[in-house]
């Protein structure tokens, strides 16, 4: 239990730094950190560099000991000795897409929201964290231990920023990520990216297809597709378009210059931990195309791309669907498609149960696929800690005193953290139950401005109870 003097003082102090939280929110939403090509200093492009960059100079004016290992991550520091704690927060972010309604790099604030990409994934909440270290020094605290708050700059696409931090820096002995929700998330599934290719003959046939791409990540369920066509039958397919009707309920749309038809699909994104959230684009173009004599090669690419990725969520058409009892079922989510003038190219995002065997779900995927070249991405292995751990329980205190929520229980999730980038720790927050869906990856993000000072208040209190540990 905290003393009531203790918590009103993080209260007041919280208060205090409302606006000038809100002033460095905006200075991290306005920096574009999508991963782009890898420069000199900019691993993962000028935006990730330079949201890092952003952080880091937020840190030292609070007078906070900074480091930024080679622009791949950077740590704010506080104590020295004894354990090393950690809070690992991620400053990049993907794709904008469509649909906003404000600028996705302005924060705004609407109906009790603040809104702009990043702010819930995962800007708003590393901002937090480091907020809360800022108010545990003006506590004068002593440290018995260290904290550092990780910035990692390219989690949404692969973890390799953390990978090499951890190369250079030892890993805490406990952590939390505050990139879920509340009470925390004690068990994560596995993570895996298949990309399947074919190379094509170039036979001539009356119906080909000339452009074909759709989906901006992995991770995403796919807003939007398109496909251009040139065709000698173009009363056929004018006809199969008008009586097409996707039956995952996305949009169809499309225009016709002479025998060239440019189609195009809108659906839905969400986040490929729950790809029935989303209407995937990618799946209802697919769909269209079966309609049509595309010539042999392009016919079976087409129904092996629909029929094993584009009609269920869970694996169910590779043959690979399951669940256990803690995380719950797999899903599968087609994210990406893309064609140049040797192949066509597909890549999927599997979310694993934990206790699943990836190497067996391998094996069935390369056979569900032929002819189709498979390249198997990085297995990011699943994350599992117990219940009944002195770390989850303590967490749990910590929340449950702060909050008064007793019935909400640890949850596990299908979304990949940097909790498992580190031997020991889990994601705690930000996001709280029964809060409003915070739209992450689609437009129009926003986090909830009353749940800002109460996880602020909550890191704070967990950082407190590491620093003065004996």
């Amino acid at each position: 239990m905290f003393e009531e003097e203790l918590i009103e003082k993080i209260d007041e102090l919280i208060e205090k730094h409302r606006e000038d939280f809100l002033e460095d929110l905006r200075k991290l939403i306005a920096v574009r950190s999508v991963q782009g090509e890898a420069k000199e200093n900019a691993p993962f492009g000028e935006g990730p560099r330079k949201a890092l960059e952003v952080a880091l100079e937020i840190a030292r004016k609070m007078g906070c000991e900074t480091k930024n290992v080679d622009n791949y991550a950077g740590h704010v520091q506080f104590g020295e000795g004894g354990k090393l704690y950690g809070v690992l927060g991620h400053l990049d972010v993907v794709p904008e897409g469509e649909g906003w309604e404000t600028d996705p790099y302005e924060l705004h604030m609407k109906d009790g929201f603040l809104i702009g990409r990043g702010v819930a994934d995962n800007k708003g909440p590393s901002l937090g964290a480091l907020y809360a270290l800022k108010i545990v020094k003006e506590l004068g605290v002593e440290p018995k231990n260290t904290v550092r708050i990780i910035f990692g700059t390219n989690e949404e696409s692969g973890f390799g920023g953390v990978q090499y931090y951890f190369q250079k820096e030892p890993y805490p002995d406990v952590a939390i990520v505050p990139d879920a929700g509340f009470p925390l998330i004690y068990a994560e599934k596995g993570i895996i990216n298949y990309t399947f290719k074919m190379k094509f003959s170039g036979e001539n046939h009356h119906t080909k297809i000339l452009k074909f791409k759709g989906g901006t990540a992995s991770n995403v369920v796919p807003q939007n597709c398109e496909v251009k066509i040139e065709t000698q039958k173009v009363s056929e397919v004018e006809y199969t378009l008008k009586n097409f009707k996707p039956q995952n309920g996305a949009n169809i749309e499309w225009k016709i210059s002479g025998n060239t038809f440019e189609i195009k699909t809108t659906g839905k994104p969400a986040h490929a931990s729950t790809p029935q959230l989303g209407v995937n684009a990618i799946s209802a173009m697919l769909e269209f195309l079966t309609r049509l004599d595309l010539g042999d090669e392009w016919n079976k690419a087409i129904k092996v791309l629909y029929h094993k990725l584009g009609r269920d969520h869970h694996g169910e058409g590779l043959r690979i669907s399951g669940k256990d009892g803690i995380s719950g079922e797999l899903t599968c989510n087609l994210g990406v498609i893309s064609m140049n003038d040797e192949f066509l190219e597909a890549v999927i995002n599997i979310r694993y149960p934990i206790f699943y065997n990836s190497g067996m779900m391998t094996f069935q995927i390369k056979e569900a696929m032929k002819p189709f070249e498979v390249e198997v991405g990085k297995d990011s292995k699943p994350l599992y800690v117990p219940k009944e751990s002195e770390l989850v329980q303590t967490l749990l205190s910590i929340y449950r005193e702060i909050t008064g929520d007793y019935t909400s229980e640890p949850m596990t999730m299908g979304g990949g953290t940097y909790a498992r980038a580190v031997p020991y720790g889990v994601a705690f927050g930000a996001g709280f139950p029964g809060d409003p869906d915070s739209h992450v990856h689609q437009a129009n993000e926003r986090i909830k401005l009353e749940s800002i000072p109460k996880f602020i208040k909550i890191y704070a209190l967990v950082l407190y109870r590491w620093l003065k540990e004996g």
